[in-house]
């Protein structure tokens, strides 16, 4: 069981104070496994591969130091301080954020880290037991969530050909083809359902057909459209069936009994995903760099 950021203060306070200064990688090893993490918690990540386990031990550790109920006294080494037995002796059953909001410590961390600052805000915001860390891979996910909607309902309003055009775009960055001329955009009257070709060779031998339908979201493709496209297939390499919308039950099945024919299926939230991914159709407004202490460096033995 993985406990809330908060919960980990009081586990952290009494592994210091039994085990005397201990280096913070071994501090979160030992809580997590005095508090009951199985093997599994401890593989659980958010969206953006932050371990979550690791990270709310990491934070809980953080919050003590700044506060000054933890101390440092050699790199990457942390003991309990007169303050953190006053909080062991105080809140034998556990404390929460709004108890450190109270020392002098995490007042001046507070204020340095962002003179704006409002205790009463950050309180709420970890009222979950997350970390800083999660809630903004999770304030990052709900954005990109959003824009992957946005980026297909643009698509819904386009032609068909910008479509087919824009997706074959798309598997160039992802890198499928061996050069710009390698995909070729077919699509038209009598196309018989191929929207564009890659050729992974020069000579064209073998090739990787495209089909891209411009359906509104509740529209899904059914199994007879992917059944006429794995016909289209044939005997080739296979093919990639891209869609604004979704799948049916059937549609799935049918792919999944013909593995032979080697079609990748794309639906929209992942067609969204994948243009911000390879930056199709997006610009960059800001990037952010999110570090932390590399405790290794700061070890001595």
């Amino acid at each position: 069981m993985i406990l809330k950021f908060y919960e980990y203060f009081i586990h952290v306070l009494k592994f210091s104070n039994e085990n005397g200064k201990t280096p913070g990688t071994e501090i979160r090893a030992r809580v997590l496994q005095n508090t009951g993490a199985t093997e599994a918690d401890k593989l659980i990540e958010t969206s953006k591969g932050t371990n979550v386990a690791d990270s709310r031990v990491y934070w809980a550790v953080q919050y003590l130091f700044q506060s000054g109920a933890l101390s440092r006294p050699s790199r990457g080494v942390y003991e309990i301080t007169p303050l953190g037995l006053e909080f062991l002796k105080k809140y034998p059953d556990g404390f929460t954020q709004k108890e450190l909001e109270e020392t002098e410590g995490y007042r001046i961390w507070a204020e340095k880290s962002n003179p704006k600052l409002k205790s009463k805000v950050d309180s709420e915001n970890n009222l979950d037991g997350k970390t800083p860390q999660e809630s903004i891979d999770s304030t990052l996910t709900t954005l990109e969530d959003n824009l992957a909607r946005v980026l297909v309902n643009q698509l819904q309003t386009m032609s068909p050909v910008f479509l087919e055009k824009t997706v074959l775009k798309l598997l160039r960055a992802m890198g499928y083809g061996f050069d710009e001329d390698s995909l070729k955009h077919t699509g038209g009257p009598g196309d018989e359902g191929i929207d564009g070709s890659i050729n992974l060779d020069k000579l064209g031998v073998q090739k990787i057909l495209v089909q891209a339908k411009r359906y509104k979201s509740e529209s899904n493709v059914g199994r007879e459209t992917l059944q006429a496209f794995g016909g289209s297939i044939g005997g080739g390499v296979g093919g990639i069936f891209i869609t604004t919308s979704g799948f049916t039950k059937g549609a799935l099945e049918y792919v999944k009994e013909n593995k032979d024919k080697k079609i990748q299926l794309i639906d929209g939230p992942e067609l969204g995903k994948l243009m911000q991914e390879y930056e199709i159709g997006v610009i960059v407004k800001r990037n952010y760099k999110l570090m932390e202490v590399d405790e290794n460096f700061f070890y001595e033995d």
